[in-house]
């Protein structure tokens, strides 16, 4: 059987590549960061004519397609406002129009019991303050892998999502991390992310949860997987509190919130720091 994954040249796309390899899968990874050299095909998904010919390749090559899993994403955080342009159409053209442009170019060659798989977050069911650009890609890669499960149904095709939440890779450290703020944020932005950098050594182990995912990437029915036990918790509070309530609970938790006292102005303008960050993947 086939299997094409975007991104398998690290973290939770190399190592379900490896699972699928260990089990006699022929594995076929997209990437931008490898050169064409076997199965290993360098490749941009945000590029539509080349996806379509490197799919096309593939399916010469072999005959077939039984499964392909987007796994290629781009991390970005920032004030919303702040964030230059060019990074939120990068996130949103990796993670959304990457993931639709290789399931169409897929489709084509794929039959009954094939699979397609989507690595979305816990991201793109909940949102996050100074996350708005990440959670909506996410999110907009949720809501496809969702109705194509449905478009799909009588075809025998079986579409799966996943929302994990944070996992030990280097995702990351690669993702564009934006820290400009003004006096309408004060430290919030640069606290937020120091949560999440602080957070480091509490994320998920890759191996044990590439086992979880490449199983119910094999066997599972679910059309949504969310994965990692707070993670589940967290989307459960999501779906039973009001969302006035779960909205506020997560800004206090996560939104980098000063005192009052510490905050030097509510009105916009005047930068308190620089904008730094690392290109995602």
């Amino acid at each position: 059987m086939v299997v094409i994954i975007s991104g398998a040249t690290s973290g939770i796309g190399k190592a379900l590549a490896e699972r699928y390899r260990a089990d006699g899968y022929t594995v076929c990874n997209l990437s931008r960061s490898c050169e064409t050299e076997g199965d290993n095909y360098k490749c941009d998904v945000t590029d539509e004519e080349k996806v379509t010919a490197t799919v096309d390749e593939i399916a010469a090559k072999y005959g077939r397609i039984d499964v392909v899993i987007n796994n290629a994403g781009s991390g970005i955080s920032g004030a919303t406002e702040l964030i230059p342009t060019k990074e939120i159409k990068k996130a949103m053209d990796v993670s959304y129009y990457g993931a639709l442009y290789l399931t169409r170019a897929c489709l084509k060659y794929m039959k009954r019991g094939g699979r397609i798989i989507f690595m979305s977050s816990i991201s793109g069911i909940t949102a996050i303050p100074f996350r708005s650009v990440y959670c909506s890609a996410k999110a907009a890669e949720l809501m496809l892998g969702e109705a194509l499960r449905m478009e799909l149904s009588q075809a025998g095709i079986k579409v799966i999502s996943f929302c994990p939440g944070e996992i030990k890779t280097n995702f990351s450290r690669n993702k564009y991390a934006g820290v400009e703020s003004n006096a309408r944020y004060g430290k919030r932005v640069e606290n937020a992310l120091k949560k999440v950098s602080d957070r480091e050594s509490h994320r998920m182990p890759l191996d044990k949860i590439s086992a979880k995912i490449y199983k119910k990437c094999v066997k599972g029915r679910k059309a949504v997987y969310v994965i990692g036990g707070i993670y589940k918790i967290l989307y459960l509070g999501y779906k039973i509190l009001p969302t006035t309530t779960y909205l506020k609970l997560t800004d206090r938790l996560l939104g980098g919130r000063e005192k009052k006292s510490d905050i030097s102005g509510e009105s916009a303008g005047g930068n308190v720091g620089n904008n730094s960050g690392a290109k995602g993947e």
